[in-house]
């Protein structure tokens, strides 16, 4: 993937497309938008068209209110953006804009999240490896452990996200990292991942996405052969993943050796599937049922030191979770949805 823009000549360019696109979707919709409920009513569509359209508005909106309150800030606190009042309130507008979207999606698309053991996001000194199966649940993360527990959330993100300007500049304050999308085990950004780790405390927890990317069948099989020129051994295991790419460890490696007694904490999910891209959107909002997490604590005195070791036993705990989305499949595709487990709590912005 070819090297981003620097920010100045990158955040003229998104900050400008960004607001050009508001004002015209919000110029148009006294005219779209009864257009798109006569059709919705006259198709019984569940109203898609006008939801997408509400939606896509409200996405603008909250990018535009988080990038020009991120600028707003920046002038406002220049020359003191790293003392802990300026972070703070960086933090508190990356948790309301991270609240904002999900709220929209709430209300429009019918997202809602039911979490099967909402005592794990309490404690944090933890890293977190999350599922990545949309755009919308990289913002998973912040409901739990930010909006709802309270705890500062620290991101590895995918470096082409900053070509989202609320997130570029935010997530530029704030001690997150930008990587690519595939980070070899030697690339000099792991030694800033493990200095992002460093910060993990009591109140910190540091997120990574291993899979780096959605997954499809094609890119497990890519995945699979990249896997056996190096670990034949696991090529299989891999092939047998029917939900989730296998996680490289590079990342989760760095981050464990930055914060070496935060626990691992393990975050699946399912229901987000059709929100993978735009036209899977389209074909299935609103959602009727909520998306199912689970999250797996483990203590940092089970998880293996040695570097091998833990490549094999993290791909095992994969192995875990994929067999728990495949059996919250299988409950949704024969009973029309999936049963609340005991303890389970619906977590809401």
């Amino acid at each position: 993937m070819a090297d981003l823009p620097r920010p100045a000549i990158r955040r003229p360019i998104s900050i400008t497309v960004l607001s050009l696109s508001f004002f015209v979707v919000l110029a148009l919709t006294p005219v779209v938008l009864p257009v798109l409920v006569l059709v919705d009513l006259a198709t019984r569509s569940s109203m898609r068209r006008s939801r997408i359209w509400v939606l896509y508005l409200g996405v603008l909106g909250n990018e535009g209110l988080g990038t020009w309150t991120a600028l707003a800030m920046t002038a406002f606190h220049a020359g003191r953006l790293d003392r802990p009042l300026a972070q703070e309130r960086f933090h508190r507008l990356m948790v309301g804009w991270g609240a904002r979207h999900l709220n929209n999606l709430r209300r429009f698309a019918g997202l809602r999240w039911v979490v099967e053991n909402p005592e794990e996001v309490e404690r944090a000194n933890s890293i977190v490896l999350a599922r990545h199966a949309s755009h919308a649940d990289a913002v998973l993360p912040i409901l739990l452990f930010g909006n709802v527990a309270g705890h500062n959330v620290r991101y590895t993100l995918k470096d082409d996200l900053q070509w989202s300007p609320a997130m570029d500049i935010v997530g530029n304050r704030l001690p997150h990292v930008f990587v690519d999308r595939t980070p070899s085990a030697a690339s000099p950004l792991n030694d800033r991942i493990t200095e992002l780790a460093t910060g993990v405390d009591d109140h910190t927890v540091a997120v990574i996405f291993p899979e780096g990317t959605f997954y499809t069948p094609e890119r497990l099989d890519r995945a699979a052969t990249r896997i056996a020129e190096t670990r034949p051994e696991l090529e299989e295991t891999v092939r047998s993943l029917r939900h989730l790419l296998p996680p490289r460890p590079a990342g989760t490696l760095a981050l464990m050796e930055g914060a070496p007694d935060a626990d691992l904490v393990l975050v699946a999910h399912e229901g987000m599937e059709p929100f993978g891209d735009l036209a899977d959107i389209h074909a299935n909002l609103p959602l009727t049922e909520p998306v199912q997490v689970r999250l797996w604590r483990i203590p940092r005195v089970e998880v293996p030191t040695d570097e091998d070791e833990f490549v094999t036993w993290l791909l095992d705990r994969w192995i875990d979770m994929d067999r728990w989305i495949d059996q919250r499949v299988t409950e949704r595709r024969r009973d029309g949805r999936t049963p609340a487990a005991a303890g389970a709590r619906e977590f809401r912005a």
